[in-house]
């Protein structure tokens, strides 16, 4: 079961995390497509500007033309400021996939079957990376191809990607003999 839980920063009693990692996009692939689709649309609508006529092409006015630039515009400042937070600590995972979440999801010790770092294809099994859901479950993931696979007790199964896999692998063994998990 996943619960929703304050900032683990902005927390009174704090415990000590044994993990934390924030993962953004910062892909280059990711800048130079939203770089070119927003250059050629305002290419295209001061190029309208000037010669004061449209395109040709009917439905792409100069106004649709800004309009759609300013869309992508706003969607590279969400790509911008999108970010996965992931914190372990003593109580359990805390995560948050930001603009999905607004707040800290939790998921307590006690709700975790089953927890191992796991290699993953992010189009094939999930369609992609951000919050997806697919055929084993839901996953949070920014990029790359390492996650920490979660079976909880309600049967859900959870991904949540990282860029650390040995540092979270050795994490998750040390974690298992301490606590017996």
């Amino acid at each position: 079961m996943v619960h929703i839980a304050e900032h683990p920063h902005q927390q009174k009693n704090q415990q000590t995390p044994y993990f934390v990692e924030v993962q953004r996009f910062r892909q280059t692939w990711i800048w130079v497509l939203l770089g070119a689709l927003l250059g050629t649309l305002l290419f295209l609508g001061g190029f309208q500007i000037i010669q004061q006529r449209t395109s040709g092409i009917h439905w792409l006015s100069t106004s649709s033309l800004f309009l759609m630039g300013g869309i992508w515009l706003v969607l590279a400042l969400l790509a911008y400021k999108a970010h996965l937070f992931t914190q372990i600590n003593e109580t359990g995972i805390h995560f948050q996939l930001f603009p999905f979440h607004f707040t800290v999801q939790r998921i307590t010790w006690g709700d975790i079957e089953e927890m191992y770092v796991r290699d993953y294809d992010a189009l094939s099994e999930y369609g992609g990376w951000g919050l997806k859901y697919g055929q084993e479950g839901k996953a949070y993931t920014i990029s790359g191809r390492y996650g920490v696979q979660l079976q909880l007790a309600d049967e859900q199964r959870i991904l949540i990607g990282t860029q650390r896999p040995i540092e979270l692998e050795k994490l998750i063994l040390q974690l298992r003999y301490d606590y017996d998990m």
